[in-house]
């Protein structure tokens, strides 16, 4: 895998830049935002492992120049989004409230490291975390969590650059904030922009409302989790998918269909072909089903990774 050696400034802005490991069809290959104005500098969203978050850093060292990385904030509590928060000692760490309090039901780097080299292959999880998640090195990073939780809405500044964090989970996890800066809008994984997303929680109409919400924004630039910068027309694109998705599984649920037969139904009418990843639309389903049927928990990570994986595999 090739990481990007340089950070990309984000058009029209003077203090914005973009690690983006473009990866469509791949797992764990975050965007990280750096805000670079005056003598202070702040990261949203560190990498999955301490290689890769290395990496980043020395993209970033030519713009970063002699200055200190003072802040760090966290879109949601997946492990690629801030396992590589402990390559920044000193710095504050802000996230949601909800996102802190999840933290023990997460994988740590150390399990997550288990998980991929301990599982059996002839099982398709195990096979599918090797598969996915074996070019991680997940067991030398360490578990940094927030130093600074707040629910609702934050504001802080970069030096002359202020941004605005908005809480809006639960939608893809528990404690999903996203982070608007000018006319820029960092969405976090409530939009992933190529492949098919993961989203863990729910439900739909939660990570239709968080896109709305940054719609509502009038944003120029758009940045999600994974993929591809985008605009308001790639954002709208998105949310006639969500909607589908959420169409699609509900009528499927009424007529009684189980959520392993509502993906085969839809994988038969060639269903978004052209987004990376379809065995995570098994894991939306799922999540969905969870809600439609008034469960008060919704399966866990391992749970529908298993599912994604034994559908990968059919």
């Amino acid at each position: 895998m090739t990481l990007p050696t340089q950070l990309t400034a984000v058009p029209g802005t003077d203090s914005l830049y973009l690690w983006n490991p473009d990866r469509a069809g791949h797992w764990g290959y975050a965007n990280c935002i750096w805000v670079i104005s005056g003598s202070d500098a702040a990261v949203i969203d560190t990498p999955y492992d301490g290689p890769t978050t290395e990496a980043m850093i020395a993209a970033a060292r030519p713009r970063l120049g002699s200055r200190t990385v003072r802040t760090v904030v966290n879109t949601h509590a997946n492990g690629d989004h801030t396992f590589g928060n402990y390559l920044f000692p000193g710095a504050e760490i802000i996230a949601t409230h909800a996102g802190r309090e999840h933290l023990h039901h997460e994988p740590t780097p150390q399990q997550m490291h288990a998980l991929v080299h301990e599982s059996p292959t002839d099982v398709p999880l195990g096979r599918y975390l090797r598969e996915h998640f074996g070019v991680f090195e997940f067991s030398s990073a360490r578990l940094s969590p927030p130093t600074r939780t707040f629910s609702g809405r934050h504001t802080f500044a970069v030096g002359d650059t202020e941004v605005e964090l908005h809480e809006v989970g639960p939608a893809h996890h528990v404690g999903d904030l996203v982070a608007r800066i000018g006319d820029v809008v960092c969405t976090g994984d409530v939009f992933f922009h190529g492949d098919h997303p993961s989203h863990w929680v729910g439900p739909l109409q939660n990570v239709i409302d968080a896109c709305e919400l940054v719609l509502g924004f009038d944003p120029r630039v758009v940045i999600p989790g994974h993929g591809r910068p985008t605009d308001q027309a790639g954002l709208e694109e998105h949310l006639v998918y969500l909607r589908t998705v959420q169409r699609e599984v509900r009528l499927r649920f009424e007529a009684g269909l189980t959520a392993e037969k509502a993906m085969e139904d839809l994988s038969r009418r060639d269903f978004y072909t052209e987004l990376g990843l379809p065995e995570r639309l098994m894991i939306l389903i799922s999540v969905e089903y969870s809600h439609l049927d008034g469960r008060t928990t919704a399966p866990t990570i391992l749970e529908l990774a298993g599912q994604a994986a034994a559908w990968s595999y059919r």
